[in-house]
């Protein structure tokens, strides 16, 4: 029998802690290892019983989920975290993502959207809501980036992979593949040389 994916929860909501446990408990192929109610509680939790993939809440006390994921992913990179939170606007995702998140789901979530992202994040995909995505579309105006996504996307345009410009920026392999997907939704293209071919068109980059 394959093993079953272990999540820990982590929410200072305990109604909603327990309606979560109860709901991917009754999902076979699930098992939940863990529950907390701050970041400090789930930092620990994962080094106790390192799980599969964290559902994280990410307006807690102690430790935000915000920081208990950048330490988790720090320690344990290969754990899947999806950030899970009432609020979808540009500052909540985007600081989600560059916390490390391997996606964003919002509370409202059908039991079946999110067990169906939950599978797609354990397969290896970036995932986020729709109603999350759109609201930072309206927000971001295309072309506008911040340095680091600049120094990424000059990188990605010299061919580097996400590994290699981890590795030369200090920063986890699933940050750097969470920026590659903010520019390509900043810049509505739909693959890295897509991406490189706007960049050289709008003058991101400098031609060689």
């Amino acid at each position: 029998m394959k093993d079953k994916i272990k999540v820990i929860l982590a929410d200072d909501h305990k109604i909603l802690l327990s309606g979560l446990n109860m709901q991917i408990a009754s999902w076979e192929e699930f098992e939940v290892a863990g529950m907390c109610v701050n970041g400090k509680e789930t930092v620990e939790a994962c080094e106790k019983e390192v799980p599969d993939l964290i559902l994280m809440d990410m307006q807690m006390p102690v430790l935000t989920g915000y920081e208990a994921t950048k330490i988790i992913k720090e320690k344990h990179p290969e754990v899947k975290v999806v950030a899970l939170t009432t609020f979808d606007d540009h500052e909540t995702v985007e600081a989600a993502i560059n916390a490390g998140c391997d996606g964003f789901l919002l509370k409202v979530s059908d039991p079946e959207q999110l067990r169906s992202a939950l599978h797609s994040v354990m397969g290896g995909m970036n995932i986020m809501d729709a109603g999350a995505m759109k609201h930072l579309r309206q927000k971001e105006s295309v072309g506008e980036f911040n340095d680091r996504e600049l120094t990424v996307l000059k990188l990605v345009c010299e061919g580097y992979t996400n590994k290699e410009i981890a590795g030369v920026l200090s920063l986890q392999p699933g940050t750097v593949k969470n920026i590659v997907s903010m520019l390509l939704s900043k810049t509505l293209c739909v693959s890295r040389a897509d991406l490189t071919r706007y960049a050289y068109k709008n003058g991101l980059v400098d031609l060689k």
